[in-house]
Formats: structure tokens, C-alpha cells, sequence
């Protein structure tokens, strides 16, 4: 599983891809990479990678249409990542909700 979290920047993003790795792991799956880059970046990961998913940081909706339409451009699942779990407390239950994002996909 590859996912591609974006965000306006800041360190917020890499603990929460750690934290996504980290609950992965916990569960067994150790193929996972969480991919954290600047909302400006979306387009040239997505043209240069596969992704399973790309999520987005609650403090950069401010372009979840481009960011949703540029993932929806390349097939991949789109999701903003609710407020309440985006801290590295609420890594378990984003990670249910990506994998329930990616299991309604198939």
C-alpha cells in the first residue's frame, strides 16, 4: 500500500505518515510507504508513481477540489482527512478509514 499525504507543510504531515507506517506495522502489514509532501507537489508525485490513495491534511481544504480532481485524474482514491485524527493519537482509526476508502474502491 502506497498513499500519498498532502499538506500546506510543516512537520504535522511526517509524524502522521510515521504514525500511519507505525499502525500498519502493528497490524501486520509491513509493505506500506506513507509519502508526505506539499499540496503543490500532488500532481508531479501522481505523474511520476502509483498510489493507492491520496490523502489530505484538514489545514489545506482549502484545495481539496484541486487536490481531489488532480487524484480523480489519475483513478486514486481521494479522502480529507477528518480533523479529529489528524494527530498521531488518531493514527489507528485513520488508518480504518483508509483501508475502508480503498476496500469500497474495489
Amino acid at each position: 500500500m502506497k498513499l500519498l499525504l498532502s499538506c500546506s507543510g510543516g512537520m504535522s504531515s511526517s509524524l502522521i505518515a510515521e504514525g500511519l507506517e507505525d499502525e500498519a506495522k502493528k497490524r501486520g502489514l509491513k509493505d506500506i510507504k506513507v509519502d508526505a509532501v506539499g499540496a503543490d507537489e500532488v500532481a508531479d508525485y501522481l505523474n511520476n508513481d502509483h498510489y493507492d490513495a491520496v490523502l489530505l491534511a484538514p489545514q489545506a481544504v482549502y484545495r481539496k477540489d484541486s487536490i481531489a480532481a488532480e487524484a480523480k485524474d489519475h483513478s486514486v482514491p481521494f479522502l480529507l482527512i477528518p480533523r479529529n485524527l489528524y494527530s498521531p493519537l488518531g493514527s489507528s482509526k485513520l488508518f480504518d478509514i483508509v483501508k475502508q476508502k480503498l476496500t469500497d474502491k474495489e
